[in-house]
């Protein structure tokens, strides 16, 4: 009785340990589908303030773990792509950290040089949308989600392009997601009678730090404590189980042989 209780104990405590391995990773985006090609459409013409940063990485990283193949569109006024779909997920990570803050006094954000700064300009985001949906078409892609990363605040005049520009996307069977940089409350307002409330990603799911996907949490600072509590709860049933329970004693089924 104390072996197999012992037996369950490490085999749970085993059980237990990899369940805080797998989870120290990155969690995939749960709102993209899976076999499918994620493009990314992003707004480089504002100026990141507050915890944008924060959003916009965790977004990249999340679409990355979820392993399917990318594009990357960028925009102002005008679209560029950037990544062509069916790029490896990994890509987007030299993206991602553009946006991650340099050591700074006085707790200012300064962000790595941007390659992306001629694209800085005025907006309209129906360019973003329309190229997304041009470039899935000539790639001949029919499953797939465009990420729309941007503050929503595009010129008056583009307005109907962008209403256009989304009734060709649901069209053509891609779904929308939209990720708002703090909106203001009519840019917000119109995307959700455009593509419906259910269309924008919660904020919340992406507030979280995101790390590498591979990056260790004791090489990053952060100490993992709840797999090092748990590695030592099994090294300890592990300790108890070989002390208490030595080897069966087999010698009564050999001498009956």
């Amino acid at each position: 009785m104390v072996r197999i209780a012992l037996a369950l104990a490490v085999a749970g405590a085993a059980a237990l340990e990899l369940g805080f391995a797998r989870g120290g990773g990155v969690t995939e985006a749960a709102y993209l589908p899976s076999n499918g090609t994620s493009v990314v459409v992003m707004d480089f013409s504002y100026s990141i303030t507050g915890s944008s940063y924060r959003l916009i990485v965790n977004a990249l990283r999340k679409i990355a773990a979820s392993g399917n193949p990318v594009g990357l569109i960028g925009f102002s006024d005008v679209a560029y792509e950037l990544l062509p779909p069916g790029t490896p997920a990994r890509e987007l990570e030299p993206v991602a950290r553009r946006f991650i803050p340099l050591p700074a006094r006085h707790g200012e954000l300064r962000f790595p040089s941007s390659p992306w700064s001629g694209l800085q300009g005025g907006t309209r985001i129906s360019t973003g949308l329309r190229l997304a949906d041009d470039s899935l078409q000539r790639e001949g892609v029919g499953k797939a989600s465009v990420i729309l990363i941007s503050d929503l605040e595009t010129a008056s005049e583009d307005a109907s392009s962008v209403v256009d520009a989304v009734a060709s996307l649901q069209r053509h069977g891609y779904s929308l997601h939209l990720i708002g940089l703090d909106p203001t409350p009519p840019s917000l307002h119109f995307f959700e009678g455009l593509a419906g409330k259910a269309a924008f990603v919660r904020e919340k799911s992406l507030a979280a730090s995101v790390k590498h996907p591979g990056s260790s949490g004791l090489l990053s600072g952060q100490t993992p404590w709840a797999f090092l509590l748990g590695a030592a709860l099994l090294a300890a049933l592990l300790a108890v189980n070989e002390q208490w329970c030595g080897d069966l004693d087999l010698s009564g089924l050999r001498m009956r042989a």
